[in-house]
């Protein structure tokens, strides 16, 4: 018997949502359930296209825009199946990608994720932008190993419970902030706990990238949030150490090294303000 799964999304872009809607129900099976947190404000129109009746869907709306930690934890509360799938709404996944999740959490996985593949929608690649910086966009080096991300990831709700774990509200993105990890937080205590992880290399869905991620100024941004993340559950010093080495990672050459002397610079600068932030809460 297959085991049904809840395609989870959660967004505060209320444009990107709808154009999920229309694509992922192609990818559920048959028992499939399609849950859709919805963490913004939104206006009448957009919500009654997004509340319009639909077959095993759900839509809950925040309200306001409380976070991606906090939508995450209320899918996995509100889920009505064991396994719970996460998909961002820039995320195109396969049939074939909610298939192997489905095939990896039924061989007892607890957590299962899916290579994430950038496409930048037919635009060249900026001479700012290496392999080494593709993380920063949510998607993985292509010549490295995957992990299990949260654009497309699935947990075994149950466990999770059972361990007593959840999203970290004190990280992930809370409105335009582009803050970050509270996926692998909950993917690496998980696995502390002993929980059994599946990272389906060869199996990639696309991650939809926009021109405006491709400017220096959003991906500076992005690292300097990187930063104040890794301050924020207690691996700066790691951190900083494991960006490095990402930026480093598209090969030898100047171009490389000075690009990951600016972006592990920007993660410095994020760590710094982070622990300048914390010092003035707790004097």
């Amino acid at each position: 018997m297959t085991a049904p799964l809840t395609v989870a999304v959660c967004s505060n872009r209320t444009g990107l949502l709808l154009a999920a809607l229309d694509r992922l129900p192609c990818v559920l099976g048959p028992d499939d359930h399609l849950l859709v947190v919805v963490d913004t404000t939104a206006d009448t129109t957009t919500r009654r296209r997004l509340a319009a009746p639909a077959d095993r869907r759900t839509v809950l709306f925040n309200g306001a825009t409380i976070g991606l930690s906090y939508s995450r934890n209320l899918a996995l509360k509100e889920a009505p199946t064991r396994h719970v799938v996460f998909v961002d709404d820039d995320i195109v996944p396969t049939a074939a990608a909610i298939e192997s999740l489905r095939t990896a959490l039924a061989d007892g996985a607890h957590v299962a994720g899916t290579r994430i593949t950038a496409d930048l929608q037919g635009r060249r690649t900026p001479w700012w932008l290496t392999a080494g910086q593709l993380h920063y966009l949510g998607s993985h080096h292509p010549d490295l190993p995957a992990s299990i991300w949260g654009g497309c990831f699935a947990l075994d709700r149950d466990h999770t419970r059972l361990l007593g774990l959840d999203f970290d509200s004190r990280l992930g993105r809370v409105g335009t902030n582009l803050a970050s990890a509270e996926d692998t937080t909950l993917v690496r205590r998980l696995a502390a706990h002993g929980a059994t992880t599946a990272v389906l290399h060869d199996t990639p869905v696309r991650h939809l990238i926009p021109a405006h991620r491709l400017r220096p100024g959003y991906l500076l941004r992005r690292a300097y949030w990187q930063g104040r993340s890794e301050v924020r559950r207690h691996t700066a010093r790691a951190g900083l150490r494991k960006e490095w080495r990402r930026n480093r990672s598209s090969g030898p050459g100047t171009r490389p090294a000075v690009l990951a002397a600016l972006y592990t610079g920007a993660v410095l600068t994020g760590i710094g303000r982070e622990l300048l932030d914390q010092a003035r809460r707790h004097p």
